[in-house]
């Protein structure tokens, strides 16, 4: 006597589906605690350095700086970072002291883990003068 087993199947199937699910809910979890854990603050300054080499790559940055072009540096960097990182850049002359308004930022918002600053020495070829620029990163919600 054979028996009809097509009800068997949907609720195997149903299970199966189910289980698929939940274990790509659980594997979310440690990827997400991976992307906010203390790795951030490593990420964070590669990619600020990296960010950094490559807006004067070609000595360009050097250039806008000491013809004070503050809204084409913002712009580069918006343009280098990763959507989710907000930064906020000060550009100091040889004195330390700061140059132009301050800094350069994007808009901070809320922020998670540690905010993490980069310090990059620059000098520029055409007005023989060095900057040191402080690049803080961090990640927003």
């Amino acid at each position: 006597m054979p028996r009809n087993k097509r009800g068997e199947i949907r609720v195997l199937e149903a299970l199966l589906a189910s289980a698929i699910i939940f274990s790509a809910l659980l594997a979310m979890i440690p990827l997400q605690e991976y992307l906010h854990s203390s790795h951030d603050s490593e990420a964070l300054s590669k990619i600020g350095f990296n960010v950094l080499i490559e807006a004067d790559k070609d000595g360009s940055l050097g250039k806008l700086i000491s013809e004070r072009k503050w809204s084409m540096i913002s712009d580069r960097l918006s343009l280098l970072l990763p959507v989710g990182v907000a930064y906020n850049l000060t550009i100091y002359n040889e004195d330390i002291q700061p140059l132009g308004n301050g800094s350069i930022s994007s808009s901070w918002g809320s922020t998670i883990g540690n905010n993490v600053a980069v310090q990059f020495l620059l000098a520029d070829e055409n007005s023989l003068r060095f900057y040191m620029i402080r690049l803080q990163l961090a990640w927003m919600t």
